[in-house]
């Protein structure tokens, strides 16, 4: 999946590179040149992003019974990753406001939200440092609590675990 994203991503680069003849890209009649860190940063949240979101689908994969059941526990993770595209408009409007800067600083809308602030405006160092700091705090305990609720999973095999019982697996030391 991490390829397949990656492949992706190269497709868009690829693409706005080939049309705009460089990396300029028209938007809403202003020029704005993409600078290399924009890149840089993408390439770090692509990978935190993915991270992040892998670990947590694993975890709810871990507490289904059957496929479709995981697919629509992994679908509530899914959703943090697409809200910022559901504010778009607000960030395009105001990168640096109130509501890009929120989406950016809770870790499962930053690395979406980023990749919408970073090619649009100059996003502040302190934006980035919290921004960063929330993912790789939130990787660890992701992966942390996934390998406590997948371990209470492999133990009640054939039987979904109630949230009480996720709470206090989550709780055991």
């Amino acid at each position: 999946m991490g390829a397949l994203g990656l492949t992706q991503v190269l497709v868009w680069v690829g693409s706005g590179v080939l049309f705009t003849g460089g990396l300029g890209a028209i938007v809403a009649g202003l020029v704005v040149t993409l600078n290399p860190w924009v890149f840089v940063l993408s390439g770090v949240y692509f990978l935190l992003g993915f991270l992040l979101f892998g670990t947590l689908m694993a975890t709810a994969g871990s507490l289904g019974t059957s496929q479709r059941e995981s697919q629509q526990m992994a679908g509530i993770f899914s959703f943090g990753a697409a809200v910022p595209f559901m504010f778009n408009s607000l960030i395009f409007a105001a990168p640096n406001g109130i509501v890009a800067r929120a989406l950016s600083m809770f870790p499962l809308t930053a690395p979406t939200a980023m990749m919408l602030r970073l090619p649009l405006t100059s996003v502040s160092p302190l934006d980035l440092v919290i921004s960063l700091a929330g993912l790789l705090i939130t990787i660890p305990l992701a992966l942390w609590g996934g390998a406590k609720v997948f371990r209470m999973g492999l133990l009640l095999y054939g039987k979904r675990p109630s949230l009480k019982q996720i709470w206090l697996s989550l709780r055991q030391a």
